[in-house]
């Protein structure tokens, strides 16, 4: 299994952990890497330190560190902004960081499975593929541009016994959402506790996810139950996207 050390990455590495996963956790410290592997529960895990600004040495650090049967695809997103702020070299710079990488660890690791007759590729997308972001022009242009990449994927791995599946988190409390809330604060002039309680006001749950909630999806769609899920996207938002 491979995760990440920091927000959503770190709580699917703890979940699969959970259930006797070894797991491998990548991030750009090495340091940190290594002792997010070293805090987790069980025995097995190991780590490596790659950047996502480098897609080629993302494809390469994971390809020497492998075979992985589950791999978590979770990118960084592209700093805020409204889309008539998105420059040419931005939305460049997001197609770099946010989809490039994904291609090269599929590229690495797809071959392995597909000889094993089994592997689960998960992607952790937004609710922007259902609802675009105003705010988050970038990431909103990269992350369906990912998610039709996924689609495609899934039809083309099913065959061989590997699913392709995405979650689409809603608001969950990372330091990427505390970001996002103090740009939108900047934006309309307020503060970022005024933003969060307004987002919660829109919540059917009344809270902010947590990386643990979305690590015990992924750990699902990781598991034998769901082998009969693929080609999807399943959101774990507490109901905050309105979309059907």
């Amino acid at each position: 299994m491979l995760c990440g050390t920091r927000g959503i990455g770190a709580g699917v590495a703890l979940s699969l952990a959970r259930r006797g996963a070894a797991v491998t956790v990548s991030g750009r410290d090495a340091d940190r890497a290594a002792a997010a592997a070293a805090g987790l529960p069980g025995t097995g895990h190991g780590s490596f330190a790659c950047d996502f600004a480098d897609p080629a040495g993302v494809a390469a650090a994971v390809a020497a560190a492998g075979p992985f049967d589950i791999v978590l695809l979770n990118t960084p997103g592209h700093p805020p902004g409204p889309v008539d702020e998105l420059s040419a070299e931005g939305l460049r710079s997001a197609f770099e960081t946010m989809l490039l990488p994904v291609r090269g660890v599929v590229d690495a690791v797809l071959p392995g499975m597909r000889r094993n007759r089994w592997g689960r590729l998960i992607a952790i997308t937004s609710s922007s593929v259902d609802v675009p972001i105003p705010g988050l022009a970038g990431s909103t242009v990269v992350r369906s541009a990912v998610r039709s990449y996924l689609k495609l994927l899934a039809e083309s791995a099913g065959p061989d016994g590997v699913t392709v599946n995405h979650v689409i988190p809603g608001k969950v409390d990372t330091d990427r959402l505390r970001s996002a809330d103090a740009a939108a604060a900047r934006r309309a002039g307020t503060s970022p506790d005024a933003v969060r309680a307004a987002t919660l006001a829109e919540i059917p749950v009344g809270r902010y996810g947590t990386p643990d909630d979305v690590g015990e999806l992924v750990s699902f769609l990781a598991g034998d139950a769901a082998a009969y899920i693929t080609g999807t996207g399943i959101r774990c938002d507490g109901g905050y996207v309105r979309a059907f």
